[in-house]
């Protein structure tokens, strides 16, 4: 199936949230086409050389014209896509032939993680964040991992990395070192 492409410096997980203000015309027609026929597009992390082959695939949850005259819309994630055959519409609109990946099997967070969850919880209190989930599954190692590489300050390759992850618990490991890391720079600094 093939669907439009966003890139965007970010990566976005299913089950993830992000306020988008729209405001180029690919754009606009792209979101007014997916709110008129149901249609979805997908996220996909830019590169300086393109972007990830890997996104998820977004549904339109809520629409405004904000303050300052741009269309506010909320995207939802839905599921991960791979993408093939990239191709850029005469507009600017890049396009590409997709498939869904398997959902990742549902894990229980385990103890020797609950730190993890006590951080998501702590970022959850955040005001730019508080008003963005409203439920969060704190005892789902998907959700948990998901969310927690969507709100930490690591840089969109390792973003990308968690996120082509197919397990819960690998990607909870992964995180527990990286934050680690952030914790000793956080106290060198």
């Amino acid at each position: 199936m093939t669907k439009p492409l966003f890139p965007l410096p970010l990566v976005l997980f299913p089950g993830g949230r992000l306020p988008l203000q729209i405001f180029e015309a690919r754009y606009l027609d792209m979101v007014g086409r997916c709110m008129r026929d149901g249609e979805y597009f997908v996220v996909t992390m830019a590169r300086s050389e393109g972007f990830a082959d890997l996104g998820c695939e977004v549904s339109i949850r809520d629409f405004d014209r904000l303050d300052n005259g741009l269309l506010g819309i909320l995207a939802v994630g839905e599921r991960k896509q791979q993408l093939f055959n990239p191709r850029q519409r005469e507009d600017g609109l890049w396009l590409a032939d997709t498939m869904d990946l398997p959902l990742e099997a549902s894990e229980e967070v385990s103890v020797r993680h609950m730190g993890l969850v006590e951080l998501l919880k702590s970022l959850q209190m955040h005001p730019t964040v508080r008003g963005l989930y409203s439920e969060i599954d704190y005892t789902d190692a998907s959700e948990v991992g998901a969310r927690l590489t969507e709100l930490l300050p690591f840089d969109n390759e390792m973003k990308q990395s968690f996120f082509e992850m197919q397990d819960s618990s690998k990607r909870l490991y992964e995180l527990e070192s990286e934050v680690a890391k952030l914790q000793i720079q956080g106290r060198d600094a």
